[in-house]
């Protein structure tokens, strides 16, 4: 994969087929559901409303996604269509709606403005993740926008963890467990646990833990193009460790002592379309506080 671009715009691409998402647990999602439609139809272009779990015809088919909904909605969206490099669009109808490009109120002028060609696509890194036991994958790979996370189960009981980055040794990490995100993930759980703000356009992957028992043991940036291999480990004789990997909130596998998991950069990273000339750094300030006192 090509290193993480900065904003270019989106232009010189005409429109067939829309593909819309939509969370039916929000409460405006129907209504937003009928602007969206009726501003595609005036232009002449085809909305398709997608099932939960689209058809494969109807993603080969889309020249554009939509994302009615907040954060939750655009990461389940987002591992669908940046295999296919259909670009995603996010109109925010939840709560923080970091990665979408406008608010309800707008999505009038901003869906206007996308089949225009007035709207500018930033490519994100994303995440690939797969298990393996005894050499076997019996997991993955999977896609993940924000991180893939590797955690304690119900036990609450601290965990090993061992690192490579690449054929580099890193740490052998205990505590709760370790978080592995993109630049993109970083304002996510990866905040939470004490982790850096990272531009999205850097390829680079960020490595944080999950209350360590070590002070020393701090969040970490590693190149991206490396692989991460992370092996479940045990302290003592007898530990049976009931841990989980879940990647952006999804739950994945139940891991057992030796597995393996692995987590490498996508081939194909998401198409997000930004309106031109929107700074993370305003993004930040908006909608995280970033820098208020």
């Amino acid at each position: 994969m090509a290193t993480p671009t900065l904003s270019k715009t989106f232009s010189g691409r005409a429109f067939g087929s829309v593909l819309i998402f939509r969370n039916e647990a929000k409460p405006d999602s129907s209504r937003t559901l009928e602007v969206v439609r009726s501003v595609l139809r005036a232009h002449g272009v085809r909305a398709v409303t997608a099932a939960r779990t689209p058809s494969a015809r109807s993603l080969r088919e889309a020249d554009l996604a939509i994302a009615l909904g907040g954060d939750g909605t655009m990461l389940h969206v987002a591992r669908m269509v940046a295999p296919r490099g259909i670009p995603l669009l996010g109109i925010n109808i939840g709560t923080l709606g970091f990665l979408s490009a406008a608010d309800a109120r707008d999505m009038r002028r901003c869906v206007k403005a996308v089949l225009s060609g007035r709207f500018a696509v930033e490519e994100r890194s994303m995440l690939s993740a797969e298990v393996l036991r005894g050499g076997r994958r019996i997991f993955g790979p999977e896609l993940a926008l924000n991180e893939a996370v590797i955690r304690c189960g119900e036990q609450a009981r601290a965990i090993t963890l061992s690192t490579r980055s690449g054929e580099r040794f890193v740490a052998d990490y205990f505590g709760d467990g370790l978080i592995v995100a993109t630049p993109t993930g970083s304002t996510a759980y990866s905040l939470a646990a004490s982790g850096p703000i990272i531009d999205p356009s850097l390829d680079v992957t960020l490595v944080a833990p999950i209350c360590p028992h070590a002070l020393t043991q701090r969040p970490l940036i590693v190149p991206a193009h490396l692989p991460l291999t992370i092996r479940l480990g045990k302290r003592r004789e007898g530990e049976v460790p009931r841990v989980l990997v879940s990647l952006d909130g999804r739950s994945g596998c139940d891991l057992k002592l030796g597995d393996e998991v692995r987590v490498r950069r996508a081939e194909t990273p998401l198409r997000l379309l930004l309106p031109p000339g929107r700074s993370f750094f305003e993004v930040l300030r908006r909608k995280l506080k970033w820098g208020q006192r």
